[in-house]
Formats: C-alpha cells, sequence, structure tokens
C-alpha cells in the first residue's frame, strides 16, 4: 500500500454457514478501524490520508470457517498458506464485486465475524504483483484480514494498524517461534510491530498498556518517508552533537544514525509523553539497533540497554548526565532543553 497521498482501503465483512452474524457491520467498523485510521495518519505527519470506504452488508463465505486454512496461525505454518490465505481474500472480493467498485483501490480490509474463531488476522502483501487478486482488471496487491483471534484480546484497531504496518512494507520486530516472554525481547514495549499478546495479569499489551511507547519508531517513519533525510542527523565524525526533538512531534531532529556498515545502524531518538507516547513511565533517549538483512520475526530492530523484566520497557530509556556503550559507541544524553535532549556520540 501506497505510504503518501490518499489510500483507498475498502472495508468488506464476511460471515460463513455456521457463523452467521448478529452484529451490525457498523459496529464492527466501529470497534476496528477509527483507532488504526487516526493513529496511522498521526505517524505519518500527515503524509498518508487514509479512505476507509465500508460496504455495510454481510457477504456469506461458501464454506464453514475452518476450511479456509486459517486453523493454525502464520507463524506457526499449521493449516496457514499463501495460497488458503490468497483463496479467502479473493471469494470475499468476488461476493462484494457486484456491489462495490474495486478500480482505484489501495488495499482491502476484511473483517470476519467474531464468532468464526478458527480465524486470524494476518497481512497479504505479496514482493510480486503477480501473486495478488485481480478483480475487474483492477490487481490487489496488499489487504489486511481481520479475525476472530484479536476480538478476544480487545485489540481491534491495535491489531488493524500493525497489520497496515506489514502492507506498508513493515516487519514484524516479535521473535517468531519462541516460548513467552521471549516474543517480546527484541522490542518489548516499543513502537506498533511488536508482539500483541497478554503479558501480564491476562491483559492485552496495546494502546492502553500504560507502559507502552505506542509512537512509531523513527527508522520506520524514515523508511516510509514520513520523516526526511533533513530531520536524520546521520554521525560519522566524532565525537557528534545532536541535539533531538520528540519522536511524535513533526519538526525538528527525529533521530541521530550512526551506520556500523552497509547494513546495519545504531539509532537514537527522543521519547517524550507527547502523542500515542503520553502515558509512557518514563522520558528518556532509546537507542536500538537496525540490521537490514534481517527477515521479519527475526530481530531486524533491537532495543539497547538494561531492562530489570523480560523485555525492554521505559526503565531502558537514557536521562541526562547517562551513558550508554552501544557496538563500539558511546551515546551520552548531556542534557534535556525542554521537550528536546542535547546528546554526544563518541566512539568507546
Amino acid at each position: 500500500m501506497r505510504s503518501q497521498g490518499t489510500a483507498r482501503v475498502a472495508v468488506l465483512f464476511v460471515d460463513f454457514p455456521n457463523a452467521a452474524s448478529v452484529q451490525t457491520t457498523e459496529e464492527l467498523f466501529s470497534a476496528n478501524v477509527p483507532w488504526a485510521e487516526a493513529y496511522l495518519e498521526a505517524m505519518s505527519f500527515g503524509h498518508l490520508d487514509l479512505q476507509f470506504e465500508p460496504l455495510h452488508k454481510w457477504l456469506r463465505m461458501s464454506e464453514m470457517h475452518g476450511a479456509y486454512g486459517f486453523s493454525g496461525d502464520s507463524q506457526s505454518g499449521a493449516d496457514f498458506t499463501f495460497d488458503s490465505h490468497r483463496a479467502y481474500i479473493q471469494e470475499a472480493i468476488a461476493l462484494a464485486d457486484p456491489d462495490f467498485d474495486f478500480q482505484g483501490i489501495d488495499s482491502v480490509l476484511i473483517i470476519a465475524d467474531p464468532k468464526a474463531d478458527s480465524m486470524h488476522s494476518p497481512a497479504f502483501a505479496p514482493d510480486d504483483p503477480y501473486w495478488g487478486v485481480t478483480i475487474d482488471s483492477q490487481l490487489i496487491t496488499s489487504a489486511v484480514t481481520r479475525g476472530a483471534d484479536w476480538y478476544r484480546l480487545g485489540q481491534g484497531g491495535w491489531v488493524v494498524a500493525h497489520e497496515m504496518g506489514h502492507t506498508l512494507g513493515l516487519l514484524d520486530l516479535y521473535e517468531f517461534g519462541t516460548p513467552f516472554p521471549l516474543p517480546h525481547r527484541f522490542v518489548g514495549n516499543f513502537g506498533i510491530m511488536g508482539l500483541l499478546i497478554p503479558k501480564v495479569g491476562g491483559l492485552a499489551h496495546g494502546p492502553e498498556d500504560p507502559l507502552r511507547g505506542s509512537e512509531m519508531f523513527a527508522w520506520h517513519r524514515w523508511q516510509l518517508d514520513w520523516v526526511q533525510s533533513t530531520q536524520v542527523a546521520c554521525v560519522t565524525t566524532f565525537p557528534g552533537s545532536v541535539r533531538l526533538s520528540p519522536v511524535a512531534t513533526k519538526t525538528g531532529i527525529k533521530a541521530a544514525m550512526v551506520p556500523l556498515d552497509g547494513t546495519n545502524a545504531i539509532v537514537v531518538e527522543n521519547r517524550q509523553r507527547v502523542g500515542y507516547d503520553l502515558n509512557i513511565a518514563t522520558e528518556g533517549v532509546l537507542i536500538y539497533t537496525v540490521d537490514t538483512t534481517m527477515l521479519t520475526g527475526t530481530g531486524a530492530i533491537v532495543v539497547q540497554g538494561s531492562f530489570s523484566g523480560d523485555w525492554p520497557d521505559s526503565s531502558v530509556l537514557l536521562q541526562p548526565g547517562e551513558t550508554l556503550a552501544v557496538k563500539g559507541y558511546e551515546v551520552s544524553v548531556i542534557s534535556a532543553l525542554g521537550e528536546d535532549y542535547l546528546l554526544e556520540i563518541n566512539v568507546s
């Protein structure tokens, strides 16, 4: 899906012979879309205008919900395949076609009835357009299928935003195939692309988690051209001094980056109680490493610093007077200047 300008998203609602809906499509739209729309538009600093266009009718799928290959999740690989996912999307779009004009549509969100408990919530974003779905000469290469899994956790809009992040090209930042709490060890409480499963006391780890830094990483915003290259300080001479403004605000320097080689970098950003970071427990400087050779679910971003629990949280944020050594460099927070921080980066 495009990351700039207006992106039109068709919203379809499907139920099944063994899970006929008793809710209205309007109810499910409200539970899933407004938060995701507001979040992604805010993260883009106005570069992305999402237009969700719902078809407010139930589309009855031809098979029982368990027949669509979703009984395993997209990480375990059980039953779930690219082909089964694509076929599900193709059928839903074909059912909608008599009542919906797909010309000019950039992406599709398919919301399944919550009682269809075998359905999960993966994104569809094939690298090669050949594997997309075609309807009325319109090629669809971006979709999100919203299943029943996250209704149980009350994470509607958050999950839609996460999965739409995939359609924008972002990777999963949690570790695949490991038992709790290991999936959270790369980024823990930060960003949109970490794992959203329950973490404490059966409560879902999402936007209402008071310890969560929900603002999108500066690295991701730079990838999507929501942060301009002029807002990134590339530090290659040492010592280097950088003044960082909060990652949640539109103006100023959003990140300091130290290239380690052609595919690895250290990234430093400023987390304040602003925007979607409003409730983080501690303000400070966040440091992470980026490895562009890593695949989804293998640690493309790893938050640096010490923390007392099982995953990175706001305790990793550096305060004025503190220094962290990372990959042969030292990042020091010299002082706070209002909401900004003055940093010095030097060779260890």
